[in-house]
């Protein structure tokens, strides 16, 4: 839990951990390590042991005292690991520690760590037993083997009042200090001005909504299109009122790309009295050949907090009112220092952060705590795009272990002798037995994908011996030199790791499946088999973090139907607003239509390509830029190879475009000296999170509903639906897909100078159910107004009337 101190009734609230001497860094990558490695499984096995050896064993016990200090109540919570309450002599309060013997034990960092483990076993034996009648000791347990150490922790109820009379100094002192810079905010929320010289009618409401949801503690859901400033609307309430509470902000997206405006919102509001921060990638921020976060293999975490202290850098990025990923990528490696964990040092001192999803939602990565600790309360969340969550969310809890995952990483040890080589191939060999067996019995005479009863011993044993070889691993590959871009054997770990994490928790939003891929005749690839497990819906997981946090505010142009999100979000209902907004733009200055001589449906989408590459070049703008969005890339290049343009430059976008070279096709967009038709895909970098201000962009094609493609995933959520709720087809296909439609299609729009044409490729987006997601301000109710006999001539007066 985070430290609460109520200063007018002398209270603390903390949990032992916070009691915990100060961690070197908040981001300490050998404990970091260890918290991805299996030291929870191994922590459950020895207690299992233990209580299997000693009937008197208690484990996990919980911890609540209220202690008087100095005229102050200190109330402490936690969790003891372990309690020996033998019928003769002392009661013993025991810790497990597990850690690999041979590196932590003997690293810099080692007595700090051994003493915050000494602190933690003393805390709990004297909020136990505050008379002192109780033992303490520390059982070590090493990760790389099967040695355990077992350590008398000497204590005194004198010595551990004393430690927590320094600590609630430490705590005290931090509140009056927090205290005063919270006046100091309070002046700036009453002086804060809004970013831009005048508030939108459409902002306005939007605004009231947001100061009201984020001051009474509530959830909104916004739905407002494109274009008419949401981000400036909720980043100016929700700024307002953490400065005005001292609440964190936290801004999350689905792209880098979106982030980019948050950053200038919040900088421009800045008047320097607060601090915001950018939260950049990992693999984006390292400076290392390969990301690995281990000092014993990466030099820029080794000595860390030494170099950390010695350099001050972190007080000098401070500096700065606005702390950008490039200055602290610039600095940290001048002076030998993780830039990654150096952008996360800052992050305690700042007011605002701006992140991706995975920072906040992603339980093996989120920045912010984890909600049962107690530390989310203080945190307002702005979720931009908010559509996008469901799926990435689906992500994070659905961990994929595949055969060729499990081939790659023994085609790197497979070529060396050495002994930690041997053993790890030995176990991908038993693994790679294990999940064939599984797949073949649970696919047998079902098809591709099945439902299947993943082999859960053979893969918590791999998942122990593997984090016991990784340091050895390491070792060999750093005397090896041995870099990779990405390391399977470590990959492997990490999935296997998050699977058995999930896999364990036993909910029935999770299914496991065998799946088998065929091998691709056209790409000349080898077929595939894993066992997935599949997270059907990620509302459980997610509904914690949203009921813990202060407030929330997820907004999107395509955030209805709100039941939808509201439901696959984990929102609860009784504390969740809804709004939705109108477009304040001239409904003459946009021209939307649909071309219904086309079937894009899956069935008939391979006689669909000809002529959607003849209609394309008939519906373009003339010396403007156009943009066509295809449901996948396949479609996209089936299309392009039979396209024939000769009025525009022809940009495509494909799968593995690097940031920069999708940069440079919106900077043609912006500046190149002939007209562009840019070819993109539903959903990419091109279609969401993106502007394409002014003369940019004249008209977007939108080929298909982009419904996602059928498959069994899809399939089981189109049934796990119909049993809830009757809404399988609606939840599973058309919302995902229509909703890709939607946003695609308001990039075009975006203020009232805006003029452009909005083409919608298909039959289907005239009939129901499709129809009906349309948005109202297009179809007037009246869906079949879309249609236009001669939309090649209509779309040229369209646009002579908009020069004349």
């Amino acid at each position: 839990m985070a430290v609460k101190v109520d200063l007018p009734n002398r209270k603390v609230w903390a949990s032992v951990h916070d009691l915990l001497p100060e961690a070197a860094t908040s981001g300490w990558p050998g404990e970091g390590w260890v918290r991805l490695s299996v030291g929870s499984e191994l922590h459950r096995l020895v207690q299992a042991r233990l209580a299997q050896e000693d009937p008197s064993y208690q484990p996990e016990v919980v911890v609540e005292a209220e202690i008087p200090l100095k005229g102050w109540t200190l109330l402490v919570s936690g969790r003891c690991d372990g309690v020996f309450s033998p019928p003769q002599g002392k009661p013993v309060v025991e810790e497990i520690k597990t850690l690999h013997f041979r590196t932590d034990l003997f690293r810099p960092e080692a007595e700090l760590l051994r003493q915050r483990f000494q602190w933690q076993v003393r805390l709990y034996a004297y909020c136990l037993y505050p008379e002192g009648q109780a033992q303490a000791r520390l059982r070590l347990v090493d990760l790389g083997g099967e040695e355990e150490r077992v350590e008398e922790v000497r204590w005194s109820p004198g010595q551990v009042e004393a430690y927590l009379k320094s600590r609630l100094s430490v705590f005290i002192h931090e509140a009056e200090e927090r205290a005063a810079l919270l006046a100091r905010w309070q002046q700036t929320a009453a002086r804060l001005a809004f970013p831009f010289p005048e508030v939108r009618p459409v902002q306005r409401e939007a605004m009231a909504a947001v100061e009201e949801a984020v001051a009474s503690g509530r959830h909104l859901l916004l739905s407002a299109p494109t274009g008419v400033g949401k981000t400036a609307a909720a980043l100016f309430p929700a700024l307002r009122q953490a400065l005005m509470t001292g609440k964190r902000l936290v801004f999350c997206t689905a792209k880098t790309l979106q982030q980019k405006l948050a950053v200038e919102t919040l900088v421009a509001m800045n008047d320097g009295s607060f601090r915001t921060v950018q939260i950049r990638a990992k693999a984006k921020m390292c400076a290392n050949r390969e990301v690995i976060c281990h000092e014993e293999f990466c030099d820029y975490i080794q000595d860390l907090p030494a170099k950390l202290a010695s350099s001050r850098l972190v007080e000098r990025l401070l500096q700065w009112s606005h702390v950008d990923p490039n200055t602290v990528f610039a600095a940290a490696q001048a002076e030998g220092v993780c830039p990654f964990i150096a952008q996360l040092e800052t992050v305690p001192e700042t007011l605002a952060v701006v992140c991706d999803y995975n920072y906040v939602f992603d339980p093996g990565i989120a920045l912010f705590g984890r909600p049962e600790t107690g530390s989310l309360g203080d945190l307002i969340l702005v979720v931009d795009e908010a559509h996008n969550l469901v799926d990435r969310a689906r992500e994070y809890f659905s961990p994929r272990l595949s055969r060729s995952a499990l081939a790659r990483a023994a085609n790197i040890t497979g070529q060396f002798t050495t002994k930690v080589c041997r053993e790890l191939t030995a176990i991908f060999q038993e693994l790679d037995q294990a999940l064939a067996k599984t797949i073949a019995e649970a696919t047998r005479g079902k098809g591709q994908a099945a439902l299947a009863e993943p082999p859960v011993e053979v893969l918590r044993q791999a998942r122990l011996q593997l984090d016991a070889l990784m340091v050895p691993y390491f070792a060999f590959k750093r005397q090896q030199e041995l870099w990779l871009s990405s390391d399977p054997v470590v990959e492997l770990l990490l999935v296997l790791a998050r699977f058995l994490e999930l896999l364990e928790t036993g909910r029935p939003e999770l299914v496991s499946l065998a799946e088998r891929q065929d091998k691709e005749p056209t790409a000349g690839q080898p077929g595939d088999e894993s066992l997935r497990l599949y997270c059907l819906d990620p509302s459980p997981f997610l509904r914690p973090i949203l009921d813990a946090c202060h407030s929330c505010v997820a907004m999107s142009a395509t955030l209805q139907p709100f039941e939808f999100y509201r439901e696959l979000l984990g929102f609860d209902p009784d504390r969740t607003d809804t709004l939705a907004l109108p477009s304040p733009f001239p409904k003459e200055n946009r021209l939307v239509a649909v071309v219904d001589s086309v079937d894009t449906s899956y069935r008939h989408r391979g006689h669909a390509y000809g002529p959607i590459a003849e209609l394309i070049p008939e519906l373009l703008p003339p010396g403007k830029n156009a943009l066509v969005l295809f449901p996948s890339y396949r479609f996209l290049q089936e299309v392009a190879s039979r396209l024939v343009v000769e009025t525009h430059e022809v940009l495509v976008q494909k799968s593995q475009d690097s940031d920069l070279m999708r940069e440079e096709m919106l900077r043609l967009l912006q500046t190149n000296h002939r007209a562009v038709l840019l070819l993109g895909v539903l959903g990419g970098a091109f279609a969401e999170g993106v502007d394409y201000p002014g003369e940019m962009l004249s008209e977007v094609i939108v080929v298909s509903p982009g419904l996602p493609q059928v498959s069994p995933e899809r399939e089981l959520l189109k049934n796990y639906f119909d049993h809830r709720s009757g809404k399988g087809f609606l939840y599973a296909y058309l919302v995902p897909g229509m909703t890709r439609v939607v946003q695609a299609a308001g990039r075009l729009i975006r203020s009232a100078e805006d003029r452009g044409v909005i083409v919608l490729v298909c039959r289907r987006f005239l009939q129901q159910p499709y129809a009906s997601l349309l948005p109202q301000e297009w179809t007037g109710d009246d869906p079949s107004s879309l249609f236009i006999p001669d939309l090649p001539e209509a779309i040229r007066r369209f646009f002579e009337e908009s020069t004349n």
